[in-house]
């Protein structure tokens, strides 16, 4: 009697086991193209190219909605997740504030700054969600304060 119960028990820890490999696999994926998208948000900014930012921020739009339709499916958002969606904020922020002159761009560059420090700790959190070393991931927020 005791082995009818071992057999729903184990084929729901192997389904369970399975869904946990996938998102650890998804996380490592998402790691990888939000680390991708850090060293060239960082580039553009400093090189002021503002279709460059846009283009990124759209990139990581991408990431943004698979995330949002795995929530609404009933899955978890990532760390890397948020990662990106703090860069893809910071990058197309400081693309608008490149472009605006005087209180606009000055109001513009600070949310790209405060979106930078939100970048650090997500991308900090989803290195270890990934099983990376943590890194300190403050370019983008270094290129943003030498403008």
């Amino acid at each position: 009697m005791r082995w009818l119960a071992l057999g729903p028990a184990t084929f729901s820890l192997m389904l369970t086991t399975g869904a946990m490999a996938q998102d650890r696999g998804q996380v490592s994926v998402v790691h990888r193209q939000v680390s991708a998208a850090e060293a060239k948000v960082a580039k553009a900014i400093s090189a002021k190219d503002t279709n460059s930012l846009s283009r990124l921020g759209n990139q990581l739009g991408g990431i943004i909605e698979a995330a949002l339709q795995r929530r609404e499916n009933g899955g978890e958002v990532s760390s890397c997740d948020m990662a990106a969606h703090s860069l893809a904020f910071a990058a197309v922020t400081s693309a608008d504030g490149l472009i605006s002159k005087g209180e606009a761009r000055k109001l513009l560059m600070q949310d790209a700054i405060s979106a930078a420090a939100d970048f650090q700790k997500d991308m900090q959190a989803c290195d270890k969600q990934a099983g990376k070393a943590t890194g300190s991931h403050t370019s983008v927020g270094k290129a943003l304060r030498a403008l």
